[in-house]
């Protein structure tokens, strides 16, 4: 199978490679068309570049990011973007066959590059962008591109960046006010996606599954799980969004904890688009449920 999908890559490559756009700057590129991996890039490069931008994302909404392959027609798309920003370490499967085949390095943003990363089993943890100090971070190296690619737009450009940093410094301050009073240390999740979450404000997670949703938990994973519990008296189990909640809803039950949503944000679901959430605003509900996990009265 892997062999397979490698094949279907490479013929992607020469087909992306013979396509042509008489539209297409001299370097193969469209004039502020940008593209995304997935939602938490789209939500800082939206703030920042506003109208200015065609904004364009890999992984749709509703979608788990982690397996997510991008059709052929995306591929020919990123080919023609004047900037791809992705997330990085190892957390897009398929963006390092991208980048320097499909579009010039250049062109390209790697998130992960702007900030420190957290190293779990010799490999980085990817889920950067659960600390809205390193948004902060990743926001400004897309400022300042936007800025190089579009001078005439600067100070919007600017302006954006300075009001949308003041809302993550906002969420910052929050977190570590309404988590200072903690009486626990440790949360139990339902996969390890909340490293820097939990380094940023002074916990520990305690996950069912690894680095990635799709990591089976062993059978003694779950049985040492279970004895944590008992132990540390814990109340509740995060599940988040988008994972299946088999194996949590067995560990709810083992232990009679109540299962509370802890959201990654790897991508918005129908219902947020609907109610108008946004990154801030999901990470204010997350806010409200690691309290009632780790602020205990």
């Amino acid at each position: 199978m892997r062999k397979l999908i490698i094949i279907l890559f490479s013929i992607m490559l020469i087909i992306v490679g013979c396509s042509s756009e008489a539209n297409l700057n001299s370097n193969g590129s469209e004039d502020n068309l940008v593209y995304v991996s997935f939602y938490p890039l789209y939500f800082l490069a939206d703030e920042i570049g506003g109208d200015h931008i065609d904004l364009r994302m890999v992984v749709p909404n509703g979608v788990e990011s982690h397996e997510y392959e991008p059709s052929m027609q995306q591929l020919k798309d990123i080919e023609k973007a004047q900037l791809f920003i992705y997330n990085g370490a190892g957390f897009e499967s398929w963006a390092d066959k991208v980048v320097g085949n499909i579009i010039e390095e250049d062109r390209t943003i790697n998130a992960s590059e702007s900030v420190h990363l957290i190293m779990e089993d010799n490999n980085p943890d990817p889920h950067i962008w659960l600390s809205p100090q390193n948004m902060i971070k990743i926001g400004e190296t897309i400022k300042d591109r936007l800025v190089l690619m579009d001078a005439a737009n600067k100070d919007e450009y600017e302006r954006n960046f300075n009001e949308l940093a003041s809302r993550l410094m906002e969420l910052d301050n929050k977190y570590f006010e309404e988590l200072k009073d903690k009486s626990k240390d440790s949360i139990i999740v339902s996969h390890a996606a909340f490293t820097y979450l939990a380094d940023r404000y002074g916990f520990e997670q305690i996950p069912v599954a690894g680095i990635s949703p799709e990591q089976e938990p062993s059978s003694k994973t779950i049985a040492d799980l279970i004895e944590i519990v008992k132990n540390d008296n814990h109340e509740y189990i995060l599940l988040e969004t988008l994972a299946s909640p088999k194996t949590v809803q067995v560990i709810a039950e083992e232990t009679n904890l109540q299962v509370l949503t802890l959201n990654p944000i790897e991508g918005l679901t129908e219902e947020d688009i609907t109610n108008g959430e946004d990154y801030i605003t999901i990470m204010e509900k997350n806010l409200e449920n690691l309290k009632k996990a780790l602020v205990m009265k």
